[in-house]
């Protein structure tokens, strides 16, 4: 089972941004309800070791955050992003996932954290042109929520895209 932890948008955010997504030549959009925050890539698992990730990840202790969103920028692999201003709680918050699922002995891929809301994605050699129009739907937008959960969730690709269905949800010690 492919996995990873996330935090999700609420639907009014999800909202806000699909309302922005206009038609881009040789860009595909992310479906606004896949829209979320990667803050671990667990990547293939197998379905014994789910125990042992849900009592990991219940052993983080975390305060709720306020997140800000706000700017637009690329990877070179095609992906165009939306930021997540870094703070210390957010990046406090993925190392000890990262720390309990070690700790577990959940095998993870070392990922530098970006904490950025992908957008969608488009070949490279149209990446700069395709940014550009993003950049000018996007321009002066910016998004704040709250967050006092996170999830564990299962990605299935698909032709289509990727189903993300949600395996298991963990909640800060406020909520």
């Amino acid at each position: 089972m492919r996995l990873f932890v996330a935090i999700d948008l609420p639907d009014s955010l999800q909202d806000a941004i699909a309302r922005l997504q206009q038609p881009v030549r040789h860009l595909h959009w992310a479906a606004p309800e896949r829209l979320h925050i990667t803050l671990q890539f667990l990547g293939e698992q197998p379905a014994p070791r789910l125990e042992a990730i849900y009592s990991a990840l219940e052993c983080v202790e975390f305060e709720p955050l306020s997140i800000r969103c706000e700017g637009v920028g690329q990877f070179a692999s095609g992906v165009i992003w939306l930021g997540v201003d870094p703070q210390p709680a957010l990046a406090q918050l993925q190392r000890q996932i990262g720390r309990q699922l070690r700790g577990a002995g959940i095998p993870l891929q070392q990922r530098r954290f970006i904490p950025h809301i992908t957008l969608g994605r488009c070949r490279g050699n149209r990446l700069s042109s395709v940014l550009e129009h993003v950049a000018a739907r996007f321009y002066g937008q910016a998004f704040c929520f709250d967050c006092d959960l996170f999830s564990l969730k299962s990605s299935q690709l698909r032709p289509g895209g990727a189903l993300h269905l949600v395996q298991a949800q963990f909640c800060s010690q406020d909520a």
